[in-house]
């Protein structure tokens, strides 16, 4: 969760985007290239690095919000 939370809107959107079956056409080349450099995702879509950190994020946030509707 915390490199999530390193990660930039824009960046974090194309993880999302890529987990669920999209490609960074049309994204910026520099947060493409930054996520490479982190190993999160490959010319071809998200690495497994990638995917957890995706779902751990993921799961976080269901967490919190089922915590919250218990309060």
């Amino acid at each position: 969760m915390t490199l999530w939370n390193k990660l930039t809107r824009r960046e974090q959107r194309i993880v999302i985007k890529l987990f669920g079956g999209g490609s960074t056409q049309g994204d910026s080349l520099i947060e493409t290239a930054n996520l490479m450099q982190l190993g999160l995702v490959t010319e071809n879509g998200l690495t497994s690095a990638g995917l957890e950190v995706f779902v751990a994020a993921f799961k976080a946030q269901r967490d919190a919000r089922q915590r919250e509707s218990l309060a």
